[in-house]
């Protein structure tokens, strides 16, 4: 694994850990827990509504299966998402383990060497969001989620540490993305827009904008992920990331 993504894998894996504090402190369902071992990092979430978050990531098979076996998941069942070309014996000691592959995702990494553009949208602005509340109202609005999901998200994103944005249209807020850095580290997530305003390149405006502004702190990367062949893996493309596919197991 290259040194920029192995930095990028452990923002990411920060950045769980914040939200998963954040979660438990504002009394979300279930337990919480965010730890690494050999190497290998782990996100678990017992309520089954955040089962999506339950996760195992890790550059060596081997020891990302060993932290996958251990008592610490209490029956949790957590994907486990490694390169997606291991080399064969990596891919047969997942088999014979008893995984199973699942969709693709990507890993999404920009080196932050040249000044992104200034950002430009048709009639469009992008703001900072002061009031966490405003920003979280569009963002879930735009996710079109609620339960103990909206809980986790809405907890997630009024830390203080999280840096908001949103893209407004005549005055109106449309779109909502995030951002969080860690050293000169920027994870861009959390994004949605309003269903009625989407296809009018609110995303890729808040990109560029979020990019700027980790320029601005000093990032030297900034990392994102998406699912393949989405719109969101487009936009990052076009701004300048080198998407990285992951392979996704998990046991029956």
């Amino acid at each position: 694994m290259s040194s920029e993504v192995s930095r990028a894998v452990r923002a990411l894996h920060r950045r769980a850990g914040w939200a998963c504090d954040a979660a438990s402190e504002a009394g979300v369902p279930g337990r919480f827990r965010v730890w690494e071992q050999a190497g290998a990092m782990a996100v678990l979430a017992t309520d089954p509504a955040l089962g999506f978050l339950s996760t195992v990531s890790g550059e060596t098979v081997p020891a990302a299966i060993d932290l996958v076996d251990s008592a610490d998941w209490r029956g949790v069942k957590p994907t486990l998402v490694v390169p997606a070309e291991p080399a064969v014996a990596a891919e047969n000691a997942l088999v014979t383990a008893g995984f199973a592959r699942m969709a693709d995702r990507l890993l999404a990494v920009n080196r932050l060497t040249v000044r992104p553009r200034p950002e430009e949208g048709a009639g469009l602005d992008v703001v900072a969001a002061g009031a966490a509340d405003a920003f979280v109202e569009v963002l879930l609005a735009g996710y079109e989620v609620g339960g103990t999901v909206a809980a986790f998200i809405r907890a997630e994103h009024r830390l203080p540490m999280m840096r908001r944005f949103l893209a407004v249209a005549g005055g109106t807020p449309i779109a909502a993305a995030a951002m969080t850095i860690h050293g000169d580290v920027a994870v861009l997530g959390g994004a949605s827009t309003l269903p009625a305003y989407r296809g009018r390149g609110a995303q890729s405006l808040l990109l560029r904008h979020r990019l700027r502004v980790a320029a601005d702190a000093g990032c030297v990367l900034a990392v994102a992920t998406a699912r393949p062949e989405s719109v969101s893996a487009a936009n990052l493309q076009r701004a300048g990331f080198r998407l990285e596919r992951r392979a996704a197991w998990a046991r029956s």
